[in-house]
């Protein structure tokens, strides 16, 4: 059996007209260029931008050379005809499958914005390109407004800061101030407390001891909270002396300094690789001293403790870790652990006034950083200070 096969029918070309009449109807200005940049056709969109910026039938109509009207480009447009000129080149020479540019035709009357598409096309050995200009001047408006916005939301942060970092050292000069005025009565208050329990001793009766005892242990309560908030204002007044600092050596002497504190303590010390950051090393080595001095503080209850100091890598941040086994606290209470004289514990378990943290908290953030805790009643506590990258 012999099977035939059926010819297949010519594809039918559809006249120049139809054509025409196709990319007329098109918004986007349009024309097509030969193997030489000469205009094949345009579409009525193309002749009317063209003539509305200056040019004229003679130059950008069908016969022209674009590549020659492009390389000498004048008016708003001037500046962009040779990177047009080059993009549709490498086109045309099969160097490039597409060339897009956006550029600025401003005309007297509204600021305008376009983008050109070069892409090739061929018919049979023949090679040709389609130039596409699309405006895109309601795009570039709402891009420009947007970058106002962040202009304008950028200066008011900047404002704003800069007025927190004047009330924060105005604040910071007066807590300074009152502190060291404040020293002064409050150990008058004291020795006189003293003086007369020397005089009076004889005809003290037992109630008018606990009395001046509480009196003077009120004051040496407020004598301590002095020191703390002058040891803060310090903190956030000294200028900084950067460099690049070995946190393993801050850490070692820090715990070298708090080894008065550990006198009779079983402690198992723990101390991973830590990281080099660029800091002040003195104010450093006291934020690890208030650290490593909490958890010694807060496992004191054990006969054997353990404190661990270690760090990790995360995206441009070092983060450093000071963990221990002590009582922990409530992480309902997180928010209230760095802020100035707040205490989780009485008095009666855990001595101190509730500085330490907030200092933590304060040389930090100076240093660009930030702190954070976890913990649970019994389970001990982490605490993690984050340094940025040098």
């Amino acid at each position: 059996m012999t099977t035939r096969r059926r010819a297949s029918a010519p594809a039918a070309r559809l006249p120049v007209s139809a054509v025409q009449s196709a990319l007329d109807a098109v918004e986007d200005i349009i024309a097509m260029v030969d193997g030489q940049g000469v205009i094949v056709m345009v579409n009525d969109p193309w002749l009317r931008f063209m003539t509305a910026n200056g040019g004229t039938e003679a130059t950008c109509a069908t016969g022209s050379n674009y590549l020659d009207v492009c390389d000498s480009t004048q008016g708003p447009c001037a500046d962009e005809g040779p990177l047009v000129a080059e993009g549709m080149r490498a086109v045309l020479g099969g160097h490039a499958d597409r060339f897009e540019a956006e550029y600025p035709c401003h005309s007297a009357t509204e600021e305008r914005w376009f983008r050109i598409t070069i892409t090739p096309f061929a018919d049979g050995a023949a090679r040709y390109a389609t130039v596409l200009h699309r405006d895109i001047t309601e795009r570039k408006h709402a891009e420009i407004r947007e970058s106002d916005m962040d202009t304008e939301v950028a200066h008011e942060v900047r404002v704003r800061t800069q007025a927190l970092r004047t009330e924060r050292d105005e604040l910071d000069s007066f807590v300074g101030a009152v502190s060291h005025d404040l020293r002064t009565p409050v150990r008058h208050i004291r020795s006189y407390m003293q003086l007369l329990l020397g005089r009076a001793e004889a005809r003290l009766t037992p109630d008018d001891r606990r009395l001046i005892e509480v009196v003077d242990g009120a004051a040496g309560r407020l004598d301590g909270m002095i020191n703390e908030l002058l040891g803060l204002a310090r903190v956030s007044q000294t200028a900084l002396q950067f460099q690049d600092v070995n946190l393993a050596q801050v850490v070692l002497r820090a715990w070298a300094n708090l080894n008065p504190e550990t006198q009779g303590r079983e402690i198992e010390w723990v101390a991973h690789d830590l990281p080099v950051v660029h800091g002040d090393p003195d104010l450093l080595r006291l934020a690890f001293e208030n650290l490593l001095g909490n958890a010694i503080k807060y496992t004191s209850g054990r006969e054997h403790a353990k404190i661990e100091v270690g760090s990790s890598s995360s995206g441009g941040e070092w983060i450093v870790f000071v963990q221990d086994d002590g009582v922990g606290f409530d992480p309902a209470y997180t928010h209230r652990l760095f802020g100035a004289f707040q205490r989780l514990h009485s008095d009666r378990d855990f001595q101190g006034v509730g500085m330490g943290l907030a200092n933590v908290k304060r040389i930090v953030e100076r240093h660009g950083g930030r702190v954070w805790a976890t913990g649970h009643p019994g389970d001990g506590a982490t605490f993690y200070v984050a340094f940025p990258k040098p």
